[in-house]
């Protein structure tokens, strides 16, 4: 259990950093939107924020923190969780190995134009990889049943039918994320909803104090019935009908009286699990309203559009990521304050989006700059909350020399590296230099020593540190040679001088660091 417990003390910083990411991603769209044009450069620009945002939101930590959900389950039943240590390892792997190959290949410009799904399809099949070794783990722990539980067996289908059915509904030609352009989209979002059923009535037997039996069963069985239906439907016939979409759409109220009569059998209230029943109402709350605005004579008067944007602001923001946090809760200690700095900074985006939709569908006259104002200053809250809280966190001491040599090189290459892939172009030209796109390359070589140097702040200092000087010898040479030979402007020589200039730190004095 304890090598458990480890595992997610040491994956929760990187999960920190990137949601830290996604909500800057967020930030910087939603200064974007008020017109400040010198953040738009050629990867940096609005469309490219938003898919950053809105994909590190929904495939990022939050989603990882959820698979956490059967093992807390394990936990609580005393089962021993130590042999699930190492395939997860290679989950996590794989899943940061699809965020940071998301990241990039949307920063460089490869993206659907889709608003929830805009990463490229292939992607899916990383995280297809990846859960294999999830199925791994999770068996090496259900091996230790003498009689399996009805819930592990439920969740063993689900997890053999989970990669495939990732491959096919994100498929461009048959799957269902292409329907999410536009509206409506009612069967989308009926499947979407139902997938949140199975995890809700799992976390309900985790927090519930006694033995917690669901009843009312079919209120999940019939929408079930009905999203599949309208699968086949999409695959064998084609499009769906307005009519139909709205008979879909309104499947999802079943959901309502299932997840109250569940909460009160197992006697869930806000003072004994807050982060579960938050995550509760606002799912209650975002499906009666979207059930509303499915309404064309509701919809359109009030947002003029099918995507509204508050909604989904508390759909994720306030329902999936407080999910996320009740299940990490068990292994982690999350702090106090948090839950109300995170429900004040929602409310802001909240209200502000949706006094500004109100006066684009002509309701009441409002101004709707300093509603995206107050929205973008609700962003920078968040950003400001979430550093605050790492670093809080963090155990800060006084570096060493060495210490001090790695962080200005992961200051200097790491940072720099990702200053330079977003905004690259734009940089150049302030500084008349050349830009080609063949420098991303070099970008990434940079990240690439600069992450180095971040791992030599606290381990392995001087192998790392000599690593990176051998590196830099040769990459410094190689750019002075191109400098010499004309085929690279001033940026070789600048990049050669600093590059073994740094490295003869280390080699000279490194007796003395």
């Amino acid at each position: 259990m304890d090598k458990f417990y480890k595992l997610v003390e040491q994956i929760i910083p990187v999960w920190a950093f990137i949601f830290l990411g996604s909500i800057v991603a967020g930030v910087i769209y939603a200064a974007q939107m008020l017109g400040f044009s010198y953040l738009d450069s050629t990867l940096l620009n609005a469309p490219t924020t938003r898919s950053l945002h809105i994909t590190l939101m929904l495939y990022g930590p939050i989603m990882l923190a959820l698979s956490l959900l059967p093992f807390a389950l394990f936990a609580k039943e005393k089962l021993d969780l130590s042999d699930a240590v190492e395939p997860l390892k290679n989950y996590f792997l794989l899943w940061h190995l699809f965020l940071f190959m998301s990241v990039l290949s949307i920063s460089l410009g490869v993206q659907r134009g889709l608003p929830f799904y805009d990463f490229a399809y292939e992607l899916n099949f990383i995280l297809a990889a990846s859960g294999i070794f999830y199925i791994v783990a999770i068996f090496k722990i259900i091996k230790q049943y003498k009689v399996t539980p009805l819930w592990v067996k439920v969740s063993k289908a689900l997890l053999f039918v989970a990669p495939l059915a990732l491959i096919v509904l994100m498929n461009p030609t048959y799957g269902q994320v292409e329907k999410t352009l536009i509206g409506p989209h009612g069967d989308n979002t009926l499947g979407m909803s139902f997938t949140l059923i199975p995890l809700f009535y799992l976390m309900i037997k985790l927090h519930a104090k006694e033995n917690f039996v669901a009843k009312w069963h079919i209120f999940w069985v019939l929408p079930l019935v009905g999203y599949a239906i309208s699968v086949a439907t999409r695959i064998f016939r084609g499009e769906l009908s307005y009519g139909e979409e709205w008979v879909y759409q309104w499947l999802t109220f079943a959901y309502a009286p299932l997840l109250i009569k569940w909460c009160s059998d197992a006697k869930l209230t806000l003072k004994s699990t807050p982060y579960l029943v938050v995550s509760i109402w606002a799912f209650l709350f975002v499906m009666i309203q979207g059930n509303i605005l499915f309404i064309p004579e509701i919809r359109w008067p009030f947002h003029r559009n099918d995507l509204v944007v508050a909604h989904a602001h508390v759909a994720i923001g306030l329902g999936i990521f407080f999910m996320s946090l009740s299940v990490l809760k068990y292994f982690y200690k999350l702090p106090e304050r948090f839950m109300h700095f995170w429900l004040l900074v929602i409310g802001v985006i909240f209200v502000s989006l949706t006094l500004a939709g109100f006066d684009e569908a002509g309701v009441f006259a409002i101004d709707v700059i300093s509603m995206w104002q107050i929205r973008l200053l609700g962003g920078i809250l968040a950003v400001i909350g979430i550093i605050y809280f790492i670093v809080k966190k963090m155990k800060i001491s006084k570096p060493s020399l060495l210490g001090l040599y790695h962080l200005n090189g992961f200051a200097s290459d790491g940072l720099g590296a990702l200053i330079l892939l977003l905004s690259a172009p734009m940089l150049f030209e302030f500084l008349g230099l050349h830009f080609s796109p063949y420098y991303y390359l070099v970008f990434g070589f940079m990240g690439f020593v600069g992450i180095l140097h971040l791992v030599g702040i606290t381990k392995d200092g001087h192998l790392l540190a000599y690593f990176t000087s051998i590196a830099r010898l040769i990459t410094g040479t190689l750019f002075l040679s191109l400098f010499y030979l004309g085929t690279i402007d001033a940026l070789g020589l600048l990049v050669g001088f600093y590059d073994i200039s740094y490295a003869l730190i280390y080699l000279i004095f490194r007796s003395r660091l």
